[in-house]
């Protein structure tokens, strides 16, 4: 248990200094990897042989990986500056890279649905109707629109509408998050730093779940078999902080307040089946660790 006011803040900057060093980690590791490894497979395979077989899947996780990494480089240098709120806009676009890509890779027969339909939509070859219906350029309708929400799975589902309820805010004009740009005597301000810690730890948590998912898969093309282990390493690493710190982050959302209350609730609850979740396998990371 954490001790004073005085303890808890300087916990805070000893795990904000660590998530910023596994982020600056995660971000070398990853930009290589997109080097020696992202390549569009199933179009080489179609421009080939005439058919779309299943290696679209992986064209479409190397996609989703290659934008979560560039992602994480700017979320790094917002965190620098302090600018949170925007950080929170950007974990959710990485959230659902990472939905995405765990359920085509689920569910090979959605390929249209996460490759094909996209490509035409934004080539204005379909359009979307009032509906969200696809319609192709004869007027026939050739697929739906799916929100984020539909592409969630395993114990990805326990946390997922409290987590994007959270997130979502941030991306819109949402006056119940006024209080991140109001100072102590309630002037607007871009000045303000907010969840300096709980905004890492989402960052962290999503892209630990996306390179555990692509990255560190047996089978993966690594560079030399050294990488190979440094990666795994690195996703087993920063699971076991985050086993540890998530209490921590829960601690926080312990008073009864009248004011706060529900919303205290909500985010324990969250945060647990946050931390249930790390125990789910992705790719080929064991967790035995986590029981020791």
């Amino acid at each position: 248990m954490l001790g004073g006011k005085g303890e808890l803040i300087m916990d805070k900057e000893i795990y904000i200094k660590k998530i910023d060093k596994f982020i600056n980690k995660f971000i070398l590791r990853s930009r290589d990897f997109v080097d020696y490894a992202a390549h569009l497979y199933g179009f080489t395979e179609l421009m080939m042989t005439g058919e779309k077989k299943s290696k679209f899947t992986y064209d479409h996780e190397y996609f989703n990986f290659t934008k979560s990494t560039k992602t994480l480089i700017s979320i790094s240098e917002l965190l620098k500056m302090g600018n949170n709120e925007d950080v929170f806009i950007l974990i959710r676009s990485m959230f659902e890279n990472y939905l995405s890509s765990r359920y085509l890779n689920e569910n090979e027969n959605f390929i249209d649905q996460l490759i094909t339909f996209p490509l035409n939509l934004f080539s204005a070859k379909y359009n979307v109707g009032e509906n969200g219906e696809i319609i192709n350029r004869a007027g026939e309708k050739v697929g739906e629109l799916i929100n984020p929400s539909g592409f969630k799975t395993g114990k990805d589902k326990n946390y997922y509408y409290k987590f994007y309820g959270f997130l979502s805010p941030f991306a819109h004009s949402n006056f119940g998050i006024v209080e991140c740009y109001l100072d102590k005597h309630l002037c607007f301000t871009v000045e303000k730093e907010n969840y300096p810690l709980l905004v890492r730890f989402f960052a962290l948590f999503v892209f630990v779940k996306i390179f555990e998912h692509i990255v560190t898969v047996e089978g993966e093309d690594f560079i030399d078999p050294r990488t190979e282990k440094e990666c795994y390493k690195l996703v087993e690493d920063t699971i076991k902080f985050q086993d540890e710190l998530i209490p921590v982050l829960i601690d926080e959302y312990k008073s009864n307040d009248e004011e706060v209350k529900f919303y205290n609730k909500r985010m324990r609850e969250m945060l647990k089946e946050m931390r249930k979740s790390l125990r789910e396998e992705l790719g080929s990371v064991k967790k035995d660790f986590l029981n020791k």
